[in-house]
């Protein structure tokens, strides 16, 4: 990745990621965590977000040998234990106020 570049076509991130073109495509339909913006010419521009998310779904398919639904479902599951975890450190921080402020 270029130092200092915010956004990327589709030709340079499937050369990055060693895939077709349509496959970035396809997974934008298929994975909601997946949506590249838009430019003035309706042209996808991906950001560094949008690459590392491409990389796990790669990774999920190749090294983990899951389906799309399967590597859908298995990132909604850690997005959704991720808004857990958040939820519980603002929980806790709260409980720690109150104790602090009696």
């Amino acid at each position: 990745m270029e130092a200092g570049k915010i956004y990327y076509d589709t030709n340079e991130v499937a050369a990055m990621v060693g895939c077709e073109p349509s496959a970035l495509r396809f997974w934008e339909k298929k994975f909601p965590q997946l949506n590249p913006k838009r430019d003035s010419r309706n042209r996808r521009r991906y950001t560094e977000r949008d690459i590392e998310i491409v990389r796990k779904i790669m990774h999920q398919k190749e090294h983990q040998g899951r389906t799309i639904k399967g590597a859908r479902e298995q990132m909604r599951r850690k997005e959704e234990s991720q808004l857990l975890v958040q939820r519980l450190l603002r929980v806790r921080k709260f409980l720690v106020d109150i104790k602090e402020a009696l």
